[in-house]
């Protein structure tokens, strides 16, 4: 089986290097081709034949990956090796690279859904959230912070998200609302927003709950909305969290397949790409099943 191993070296606290893991498969009698995302032309890797892909990296490797996934229909599993790792997590890909190695020849094939955003900038494919508000402006907040102080490289995966939780609460004590227009389905949600999440996955930032059970395959969003009346309930939803303590996240949600934003005047974040402002409209639409992804819980 000739499995193509695209790796993220700086991904977490970079416990593999691209050797071992190649030893691994190799070992195991797969024909591995590795491909580092950090390099450029990587994408010149799915001109080749190829029968599994293995994405050894975080959310934004993953990300990265899925519309060339979703073009070529090839399957793929996840190696977890980032921080958040919210799509392993809600897709159950959890897995010890000794358990991915060995069922990942065996394992059956699962459809996933996958998301994409119109805008007149052009389109844009999305496997975990897009959003606007609150967790847009903390995304290039922490981007900025982790790049300034290096703590990237000097925390490991578990204290950068507990620092990302306390500084997430910091910044929703001042964060302005967004004036917001837009139709879930034929429904119309206005008023002014910290935050609205429209989400593929279980997780958001910083393993953030937003929903509770969420089945990325079942062709709805899961979409949820911080009224600014409940500022304060969130800053304690939040401050339970970086206690290590459960709780249910103060937001309105409601599930739907498409969403028009008729106008926006907030940040938008685009999986982990964040967008000062966006031109509306923004038209975002699911597509069902569009990723072939190998069950690794199955095998």
């Amino acid at each position: 089986m000739k499995i193509a191993l695209f790796h993220n070296a700086s991904a977490g606290d970079r416990s593999f290097k691209g050797s071992e893991l190649v030893r691994q498969f190799a070992q195991a009698g797969y024909d591995v081709m590795y491909v580092s995302i950090k390099e450029k032309g990587w994408e010149s890797a799915f001109r080749s034949p190829i029968d599994r892909v293995v994405v050894a990296g975080g959310d934004g490797t993953v990300s990265r990956l899925a519309p060339w996934l979703s073009a070529t229909g090839i399957p793929f599993c996840i190696l977890p090796l980032g921080t958040a790792n919210n799509c392993a997590k809600t897709l159950g890909q959890m897995h010890a690279l000794e358990t991915v190695v060995s069922r990942l020849g065996p394992a059956p094939i699962k459809q996933v859904d996958l998301g994409l955003l119109t805008s007149p900038a052009g389109h844009r494919v999305f496997i975990e959230s897009i959003g606007l508000g609150l967790l847009a402006s903390f995304m290039s907040a922490m981007r900025d912070r982790e790049r300034k102080d290096k703590t990237r490289v000097r925390l490991s995966p578990e204290e950068r998200l507990s620092n990302a939780l306390q500084h997430l609460r910091q910044i929703t004590k001042e964060h302005p609302e967004a004036d917001c227009d837009l139709l879930l389905d034929d429904e119309p949600v206005r008023g002014s927003l910290l935050l609205l999440e429209i989400a593929n996955m279980g997780l958001i930032g910083p393993n953030l709950k937003l929903v509770p059970d969420v089945n990325p395959a079942d062709g709805r969003f899961e979409v949820v909305w911080l009224p600014n009346e409940r500022r304060k309930e969130w800053r304690d939803y939040i401050r339970l969290l970086t206690e290590g303590k459960s709780s249910a996240a103060p937001v309105n949600s409601t599930r739907c397949s498409r969403v028009l934003f008729r106008n926006v005047n907030a940040a938008v974040h685009v999986d982990s790409k964040v967008f000062p402002a966006m031109l509306t409209p923004i038209s975002v639409k699911l597509h069902p099943g569009a990723l072939e992804l190998v069950d690794l819980n199955a095998a």
